[in-house]
């Protein structure tokens, strides 16, 4: 039976008065809000209930002395005078303390020394830099303690395995309220690095120990070792990587180095869905992780929407430094069809790949296409051409699927020389930059797409070689690669005058490229949603005049943990056309 409006609220009133009343109430009042803070987390009495007997409370009640004592020094107040009274009421009791906190001991003098191998590295500076502690401030032991624990750290982190305080003192003058700090710190010797203990199971010993950062007889360094291990993570060998020292063997300023690996199953499968150029799309993918003890790797992937389908097949041989360079041979199928082309692409190639020490990832490629194109209503075109290639690629961000600071870019030189081979020469470059900033009142995304293309054969370039615009990821309000210059067409059985009314204009891409994006978003507080405000505006060219279209939207996202999942609904500012979806998903960056 439904209750009263009225009754069910005095009935909820009631519950809260209750649970209210049960609660005792302590109030502390004068001094510093850190002061009181830290006194109401001392005191027992905070812990009580209100069916604590009276007896009990004035037992904790005479305790407390000690408790405010010592929380008042811990922030440097050692004069503190205080007054508590225990009241009691009909349903609980409660604690008024009123503080005089008087005036605070000041540190007038701050020593630190560091002794041993410690006193000339530099990784002991920031002690003397910013210790966290100014004469002149007052005395606080929790900065103290702090201070102490960021020496041991230190040493730890680095190897100075025997290092302690010679000494650690904090000599109080009350009544000049004075405070004297003083530490001396000895590190003793630097340990080295002794045994490399390596524990795996499938995996040729001396291609994992390529992997290696260091050796036996370096400086000990947990940074090293916190490397090392994120390298064997991320190789996509082992589930399990460990890398620790054995702190149990200590032994001549030496300590050994314990790598413990577990393989991954060998080979695996995966079936997935996703979305690509507005349309949802299916994912196939294959891998076997260790064709031999060599660490070589096989990877097959299919992807099938209406408008694309990919097929690649990746043959990846680990360098002299497996981490960062790695040799690839390939081969891929593409089959695309616009609103303004048709493509058939068959890729065979190989790739160097290695990370330089600045990040960027460098690659030499070299790539032979077979490719049938079919471009508006032109008759078709088939080319053969051998394209090496060079491209740098470095991504910056915050690690977080919904980053807040970041960036990346790509650079790409390719070219087809006809000396080698090739149907006829060009020479492109393909440059594209990402930029992400986070402010208190939202994020700031803004991308580029830069392309160049030079040749005497403008009509031989087949369609992937062609610059088009449009779609989520270039000009939205536009469909996929619909956008770039045009030229009057006639169809394959026709013949007759340009001037022919027959004659169609249609979008041919262009050898050309710029496209420029700024976007806004907002996410909601505690939550995974986004909403978005974008402008985007570019367009393909076959010089350097380009008929900019622009286009502008709002949008929502879901950040999942494979980045935001994107729907964008966005209008085309140049042209009559009406509203248009876009939905993507993946990384911002």
């Amino acid at each position: 039976m439904a209750l009263p409006l009225w009754l069910g609220a005095s009935l909820l009133l009631a519950v809260c008065g209750a649970r209210a009343a049960d609660e005792p109430d302590i109030e502390i009042t004068g001094g510093t809000k850190a002061l009181r803070e830290n006194i109401r987390l001392h005191l027992s009495l905070v812990e009580e209930s209100c069916k604590t007997p009276l007896w009990r409370l004035n037992s904790l009640l005479s305790d407390s002395d000690a408790e405010v004592t010592a929380a008042s020094r811990a922030l440097g107040f050692y004069e503190l005078e205080y007054d508590a009274k225990l009241v009691r009421n009909k349903d609980c009791w409660g604690l008024n303390i009123q503080l005089t906190p008087g005036d605070p001991v000041l540190v007038t003098e701050l020593r630190i020394e560091i002794l041993g191998e410690g006193s000339q590295d530099a990784i002991f500076k920031p002690l003397y830099d910013k210790p966290g502690i100014k004469v002149g401030n007052r005395l606080n032991h929790g900065r103290y303690e702090t201070l102490k624990a960021r020496f041991s750290s230190l040493a730890s982190l680095h190897g100075y395995f025997d290092a302690e305080f010679v000494q650690s003192q904090v000599s109080v003058n009350v009544a000049e309220k004075s405070a004297v700090i003083a530490l001396v710190y000895d590190t003793g010797k630097r340990y080295r690095i002794g045994d490399i203990n390596l524990k795996h199971g499938i995996l040729d010993e001396d291609f994992l120990r390529r992997y290696y950062n260091f050796k036996s007889g370096d400086y000990y360094d947990t940074d090293d070792l916190l490397e090392l291990k994120n390298l064997y993570n991320a190789s996509n060998y082992f589930t399990v990587a460990s890398v620790a020292p054995d702190l149990q063997a200590l032994n001549d300023h030496e300590v050994p180095i314990n790598i413990e690996l577990e393989e991954r199953k060998r080979r695996a499968y995966s079936v997935g869905a996703g979305v690509e150029a507005d349309e949802p799309r299916i994912l196939l993918g294959f891998e076997d992780r260790y064709l031999n003890r060599r660490g070589h790797r096989f990877n097959a992937d299919l992807a099938v929407s209406d408008i694309k389908k990919t097929a690649q097949a990746t043959y990846t041989i680990p360098m002299r430094r497996p981490a960062y360079e790695f040799l690839r041979f390939y081969t891929g199928y593409l089959e695309e069809e616009t609103v303004t082309s048709l493509s058939e692409k068959y890729t065979y190639g190989s790739s160097y790949s290695y990370y330089q020490d600045n990040k960027w990832l460098q690659t030499y490629a070299l790539d032979y296409i077979q490719e049938e194109s079919t471009i508006g209503r032109m008759l078709p075109q088939r080319t053969n051409l051998i394209i090496p290639s060079l491209s740098f690629l470095r991504t910056q961000t915050d690690g977080s699927p919904y980053p807040l600071s970041g960036w990346s870019a790509l650079g790409r030189i390719s070219g087809s020389p006809e000396s080698i081979g090739s149907d006829f020469s060009f020479a492109q470059f393909y440059g594209r930059a990402k930029y992400v900033k986070g402010f208190s009142f939202g994020r700031l995304l803004l991308r580029a797409e830069l392309g160049i293309t030079e040749t005497d054969n403008v009509d031989q370039l087949p369609a992937s070689v062609r610059f088009f615009a449009g779609g989520d990821s270039s000009v939205r309000g536009y469909e996929y690669k619909s956008l770039g210059p045009t030229r009057n067409i006639y169809g394959p059985d026709f013949v007759g005058p340009l001037e022919d009314p027959r004659a169609a204009e249609e979008v041919i891409g262009g050898n050309n490229l710029l496209v420029t994006s700024i976007e806004y978003d907002y996410r909601f507080e505690d939550s995974n949603w986004v909403a978005a405000l974008f402008y985007d505006q570019g367009n393909a060219a076959d010089d350097t005049h380009i008929d900019v279209k622009r286009g502008a939207g709002v949008g929502v996202r879901w950040i999942s943990p494979i980045g935001p999942i994107r729907i964008d609904v966005a209008k085309a500012l140049d042209d009559e056309k009406s509203w248009m979806w876009h939905i993507s998903m993946g990384p911002d960056l």
